[in-house]
């Protein structure tokens, strides 16, 4: 029996031993990126059997008895619950709000198994404008159409060229908005203008010059920069037409002069070739007048919208809450290039750690699901931060003391047994 205890002594000085461990690593990375605390789950040795179930004579049953033979680490399970935000104002320092990790990978095209996951995003841009981790591996995600959505498919780095620029872009529609005024009288004028740009990215101010006519008309004028009518050198040609209002003060029809208005199928405004100073070329500029009210009170018109753009370099880029890339160029242009993807699993804590913040996936993991942040997945983006680890000092401490009691608890099981030993072997004497 003396024998038994020493062993179970033992189990428990193990068991404790892998505790106090477990506990020492968890107050060690209390200020790792994105750690996540662990604990030791203990279940007891199978016992030894002392009796059966069976009856006995009077018919009466028996309970099975058995002795334990100690104790045993069954698991180290890890806490996955979110942890802290820490601002870093430094925009390539990425942190998850939500589920999921971070997917990286040592070369592009990596098949399944060599993919690293991670919830530290301490990220940098290397030479080559390639998003990595601290370790250098790549981050990985989707390219994104000019549509702003994610080509999902394979995976790639995500990456960018310092040196890029935005190309220049003729302006083929522009939206004119606002109010004409209904107590003005006929032969009252307004003017309005606005810069657009020529197919090699040149502003150009277009001039829109509106007369009203009558009661609920108005007649409207569209000049170069030059102040000369746009659309041919004859009155037959004059980039031009109506507008006629309703009683409620939208707009009932918009006439344009000799083939210069919009298709029938969409008789918004009017539609004019470049000339005049403007490069000419095959695009047409369509100016779009249907959002125009009559109400009585200001005339508040103006152009809302055009949709040309000069050349412009990259001035600075970010991440969104969906985790995509945007470049932002010094003329004003926004655009995503990339989506970071999202990984996630059925069991967290089937996964194998690695080391260095990194996890991969096991059988008892299930398999990897990638997924878009904000639409796949309940899940943010959140730049400029880093998440901390959720380890709770307090509550490490305590544990650290109950560890330490247990360990020496079992450490006087084995004093004892040897004390019993040593009584048995002076029964001779």
């Amino acid at each position: 029996m003396s024998l038994q205890s020493l062993s179970i002594g033992v189990s428990g000085l193990r068991s404790h031993q892998t505790r106090l461990d477990t506990v020492s690593n968890n107050i060690a990375n209390s200020s790792t990126t994105a750690f996540k605390r662990q604990r030791a789950v203990f279940s007891e040795e199978l016992g030894q059997a002392i009796l059966g179930v069976g009856r006995t004579a009077g018919g009466s049953t028996i309970n099975p008895s058995k002795v334990g033979r100690g104790v045993s680490v069954a698991s180290i399970d890890r806490n996955f619950s979110q942890g802290s935000l820490k601002d870093t104002g430094i925009k390539t320092d990425l942190a998850l709000n939500g589920d999921g990790f971070f997917v990286a990978s040592p070369e592009e095209g990596a098949a399944s198994e060599q993919r690293r996951l991670t919830r530290a995003g301490n990220f940098t841009f290397n030479q080559n404008g390639e998003l990595v981790t601290a370790n250098g591996l790549n981050v990985k995600g989707w390219e994104v159409g000019e549509d702003g959505t994610a080509n999902t498919g394979e995976l790639k780095n995500i990456q960018f060229d310092p040196n890029t620029q935005s190309a220049a872009k003729v302006t083929t529609k522009a939206e004119v908005g606002g109010n004409l005024s209904a107590d003005a009288e006929p032969g009252d004028t307004s003017e309005i203008s606005s810069v657009i740009y020529d197919e090699q990215g040149k502003a150009q101010n277009v001039v829109l010059n509106f007369n009203k006519t009558a009661d609920n008309e108005w007649e409207y004028t569209v000049r170069d920069p030059d102040g000369s009518v746009l659309g041919g050198t004859g009155d037959s040609d004059v980039a031009g037409g109506s507008i006629e209002f309703s009683k409620d003060g939208s707009v009932k029809s918009i006439d344009a002069s000799n083939g210069v208005a919009f298709p029938s199928s969409d008789p918004n405004g009017v539609s004019l070739p470049w000339n005049g100073s403007a490069v000419e070329g095959s695009e047409r500029l369509k100016i779009d007048l249907s959002s125009l009210t009559q109400y009585s009170g200001s005339t508040t018109t103006k152009f809302q919208s055009q949709n040309g753009n000069s050349s412009g370099k990259l001035s600075d880029f970010q991440f969104t809450p969906e985790g995509k890339l945007q470049l932002n160029y010094t003329n004003g242009v926004q655009k995503e290039t990339h989506q970071l993807a999202i990984g996630d699993v059925n069991n967290p804590n089937g996964l194998e750690q690695q080391g260095e913040n990194f996890f991969t996936t096991t059988g008892a993991s299930g398999d990897l699901q990638l997924g878009r942040a904000g639409r796949d997945l309940q899940t943010s983006v959140v730049s400029g931060s880093l998440e901390s680890s959720n380890v709770d000092l307090a509550k490490e401490f305590s544990d650290l003391i109950r560890a330490q009691r247990s360990y020496q608890a079992s450490s006087q099981i084995i004093t004892t047994a040897d004390e019993i030993l040593n009584q048995t072997v002076q029964l001779k004497r």
